[in-house]
């Protein structure tokens, strides 16, 4: 359905975005509409504009950005309105998921009260504020009884992901704006967020989708607009302009941008080979006569009984035992909330495990990072799932990454930063974003920030934790294409956590299987995964 007919729910008859001190607008002059009972998708590589959009549409933005246009939601112009007054103007008629949940997630809350809290918005009788906040819960995936009590630490990123949708749904809002949903979600949780969303637009709420995921976009969406450097480059159905997803050689969809072509040709592994002109030079392997942490011949990182516990006292993951020899490359794979994520932040000494060790070279680790000197600060590096609030709000990225090499390998100054340099450009990242704070890059920019940081120390285990979620299919490709040169230096071991089973098959060799926090299966590759129909099967919820 496209709608056409019917009064927009949110009409863009065009926005700008421009950020303070630079020339080069953020958003040039965007138009969108979102209709009730319609879904309008807006894809396009990471730093495109998908947020800054998804914000400025809502008449809001981040600090030093400044708005232009008109922003109309049911009729009123928010950018008109003075900044204090939009709020009110928003609520009740249109809610937001941000790209990271952690931004909306009340930390000192309990899960249950602050969503029943915030379900007096939409509904004023005290009565129906529990009924609204089971039914938001449902809606994203999650069960009442499971998640009620909890504090959002004490969930899983895909758990938390999906907690925030449902803050977001609780409302009843005629209007979603969903940045990244599927962010840090399995396949199949995904597929069932597909349905949700698509199911609420039939119900008769409009949803404006800001995603990476093409796969989500072709079964929810009526339209898609592309963006590419802040500006609208391609919009129509989205048939038209995606396709049908089935890889044909020598096919797209005619007539369109090479921002849309090199998306689609990513998306099955061509690494969008029409910007390959812009491609930089490999990383140099070579670097400074500083001592590799994983010396040939030693044994690596190995996990030996490690058993993470709640204050309760009920486990949330182990025993675990893991090895990661030198150069060795080991899928983590498992549903959401199977504690992935605990596992392998007690490796890197940032969850204190109430049983067992992390051993290097067959010398056991201090269990606490904070306990572990610059020389084993580097051994085990971990890039976060949300990788935002592990960076210095104002304080230029490029000195932040560069510090890596600096601290832990002893690196000079310009040295570490050239260095950093260097991998970013591996990772498809200009010089000139590493100068920005890091509010001016966008998710999927700050997640390959956080990888160029990990890198740098050159570490015995470099754990990747969902590193794929959100980025694009263009970045995605490059970083997948990158990491193996990228990890050759120090022969570091890679532990890869990922529900993107595309991108286990080609950075890994063996698996391990996660469920209830237990180890359920391990060994080669292709013992552990399922065949690639079965996997379509799943995402596709199949049997």
């Amino acid at each position: 359905m496209t709608g056409s007919a019917r009064t927009p729910l949110l009409d863009i008859p065009e926005v700008s975005a421009h950020a303070d001190g630079t020339r080069r607008p953020l958003l040039d002059r965007v138009a969108l509409t979102v209709v009730a009972g319609g879904v309008t998708a807006v894809v396009g590589p990471s730093g495109s504009g998908k947020t800054t959009l998804g914000l400025a549409v809502l008449g809001t933005s981040r600090d030093g950005v400044r708005l232009t246009g008109r922003a109309l939601l049911g009729g009123t112009d928010l950018l008109l309105l003075e900044p204090a007054r939009r709020p009110a103007a928003r609520a009740g008629r249109a809610a937001h998921l941000p790209q990271h949940p952690e931004t909306v997630l009340d930390p000192v809350r309990r899960a249950g009260g602050a969503l029943t809290e915030l379900a007096a918005i939409g509904h004023p009788e005290r009565a129906a504020r529990k009924p609204a906040a089971r039914r938001a819960l449902a809606l994203a995936g999650l069960d009442w009884g499971t998640v009620r009590r909890r504090f959002p630490h004490q969930l899983s990123g895909g758990q938390q992901q999906r907690l925030a949708l449902a803050s977001a749904l609780v409302t009843g809002a005629g209007l979603l704006v969903l940045d990244e949903p599927t962010s840090g979600l399995d396949p199949a949780l995904a597929h069932a967020l597909g349905r949700t969303v698509r199911a609420l637009a039939d119900d008769g709420a409009g949803v404006l989708l800001l995603s990476h995921d093409l796969r989500l976009v072709r079964e929810t969406a009526d339209r898609v607009i592309v963006l590419d450097d802040g500006r609208a480059v391609d919009d129509g159905p989205t048939a038209d302009v995606l396709g049908t997803g089935v890889p044909v050689t020598g096919t797209t969809p005619e007539g369109r941008h090479r921002a849309t072509r090199d998306l689609l040709a990513a998306e099955h592994g061509d690494g969008g080979r029409e910007a390959a002109g812009s491609d930089t030079a490999e990383p140099d392997t070579g670097g400074p006569d500083t001592p590799v942490p994983t010396p040939e011949g030693s044994r690596g990182v190995a996990a030996s009984g490690i058993v993470v516990r709640r204050r309760s006292g009920d486990p949330l993951a182990g025993p675990v035992s893991m090895d990661f020899p030198p150069g060795s490359t080991t899928a983590l794979l498992g549903p959401s909330g199977s504690g992935k994520t605990t596992f392998a932040r007690a490796l890197a000494g940032l969850t204190t495990p109430s049983r067992g060790e992390v051993r290097f070279d067959g010398r056991p680790l201090p269990r606490r990072l904070d306990r572990r000197t610059a020389a084993l600060r580097r051994v085990v590096q971990y890039v976060h799932q949300s990788s935002a609030d592990s960076f210095e709000e104002h304080r230029p990225v490029l000195g932040q990454v560069a510090d890596t090499a600096r601290l832990l390998r002893g690196l000079g100054e310009s040295e570490a930063a050239a260095e950093a340099i260097t991998v970013a450009g591996a990772l498809g990242l200009d010089e000139e974003l590493l100068h920005r704070i890091p509010g001016r890059l966008s998710g999927g920019q700050l997640q390959r920030c956080a990888l160029v940081r990990a890198l740098t120390a050159r570490p015995a285990l470099l754990v990747c934790d969902e590193v794929t979620s959100a980025l694009d299919t263009v970045s995605r490709q490059r970083v997948l294409d990158a990491l193996p040169r990228l990890l050759a230096p120090a022969r570091s071991a890679l532990l890869f956590i990922s529900h993107d089973l595309p991108a286990v098959r080609a950075l890994t060799d063996e698996a391990v299987l996660f469920e209830d926090g237990r180890c359920t299966r391990r060994g080669p590759l292709d013992a552990v995964l399922p065949a690639p129909r079965e996997a379509a099967a799943l995402r596709s919820g199949g049997t």
